[in-house]
């Protein structure tokens, strides 16, 4: 009997080890980690306030592009107030109309300047004081290379805007005018323009005879400047048809564009405060000795009534100016969003642009007829450059420093 409990025992402990060892199975509920498939984000996941505010008034990517134009304008009379950043002194006729067509809104309008928007928007906007309700400026480089990537400010597009206005100028922000900065010469002194080539701005005749809006203290300027040093190609071959040969580059210029960059700089441009300035010192009626500038085309307007006596320099090569774009949109969080809607469709029709509607200012709408005797778009954008303005944010502190350096050596 001992024996058969002994022999018991042995086959209980067996299938006991047995069992133990065997491989289990994974519960039926349970099945392999996939780890190339992506999470799927809890749907009870709040808001931020951000996301609040863009899931609120259709903007971002909650913008589906319908728009009740009743119901915004209803909600905008209700909030009473838009705040636009601008930098335009024009801006206030604009909201003198604005506040004509709607009595119960309140425009306040500030020309803060191109840089100065920048810099409201951006400390306004890190430090959460969600203040202002658009962005109605330039703003380029900045604009570009650091606003937009942070969402400071957001692209709303009016569909009756849309309607008349071409894709590429919608991008990255919607477009309310262009403004065309133009090579140009006294024209009481010259028939015509004293040079056909850039690079003979940099030649000892020319030497502290250019004024400009300073780039040291004019982002926009610079901006301009830097564009020129982006065509390196182009600038490049200017030099060939002017010298037949090709540039000599130093050692800290890269390329032709840098090249010129450097001897425009060494040649002495007389900086001035601001536009203003730079036309009455090269363009004012009754003047002896002859100058040069980068001017606004727009002022041609103070040409036709008399006020200055200038003309730009067709067929420079390789450019006759520069073309810079300004921009209207909603700030991020803006406390009255739906009044900023509503000027953004105001600013941007034929109404609304009305105080800009002058000589040499240009607009996105295919259907606006420039004046008489001013170029068409399409001529112009052919003539010029548009800003390159991630290139100019990108290189901006270094182009600075590199024109300071060489300024007047």
């Amino acid at each position: 009997m001992k024996t058969l409990y002994r022999i018991m025992a042995l086959l209980i402990l067996a299938c006991v080890v047995l069992t133990a060892c065997a491989p289990q199975a994974a519960p039926a509920t349970q099945a392999p980690a996939d780890p190339a498939a992506p999470a799927t984000p809890p749907t009870d996941v709040p808001l931020t306030p951000q996301e609040e505010w863009l899931k609120a008034n259709q903007l971002g990517p909650y913008d589906t592009g319908a728009q009740d134009w009743a119901a915004i304008e209803e909600a905008a009379k209700k909030e009473g107030t838009v705040l636009v950043y601008a930098n335009s002194s024009k801006v206030e006729k604009a909201a003198e109309k604005f506040m004509e067509l709607y009595p119960e809104i309140k425009v306040e309008a500030f020309d803060l300047g191109g840089d100065d928007v920048a810099l409201k928007t951006t400390e306004e906007q890190k430090a959460g004081a969600f203040t202002g309700d658009v962005w109605f400026s330039s703003g380029g480089a900045e604009l570009v290379g650091n606003i937009l990537p942070k969402n400071y400010v957001w692209r709303f597009l009016p569909d009756s805007t849309a309607a008349v206005t071409p894709e590429q100028y919608t991008q990255p922000l919607l477009m309310s005018r262009f403004g065309t900065s133009i090579f140009a010469y006294n024209s009481e002194l010259n028939d015509t323009c004293p040079i056909k080539n850039i690079w003979e701005l940099t030649q000892p005749e020319w030497k502290g005879k250019f004024f400009i809006e300073d780039p040291l203290n004019d982002a926009s300027t610079l901006s301009k400047l830097i564009t020129l040093a982006f065509h390196a190609d182009e600038m490049k071959a200017a030099y060939v048809e002017l010298y037949g040969e090709e540039p000599k580059l130093d050692s800290d210029t890269p390329d032709a564009g840098w090249l010129w960059l450097k001897r425009f700089a060494q040649n002495g441009p007389i900086p001035e405060p601001g536009g203003d300035e730079v036309d009455s010192a090269f363009a004012t009626p009754g003047m002896t000795e002859s100058y040069m500038a980068l001017t606004s085309y727009s002022n041609m307007s103070d040409v036709v009534e008399g006020n200055l006596a200038f003309e730009p320099c067709w067929g420079l090569l390789p450019k006759v100016g520069i073309q810079s774009q300004s921009y209207v949109g909603i700030l991020n969080q803006a406390p009255h969003p739906n009044a900023a809607k509503l000027w953004i469709k105001f600013v941007t029709s034929p109404d609304g642009r009305d105080p800009w509607a002058k000589f040499g200012t240009y607009f996105p709408d295919e259907t606006y007829e420039v004046p008489e005797g001013q170029k068409t778009l399409a001529e112009i954008f052919d003539m010029t450059w548009f800003i390159a303005e991630q290139y100019a944010y990108d290189h901006m502190i270094e182009a600075r420093d590199f024109y300071l350096l060489n300024l007047s050596k």
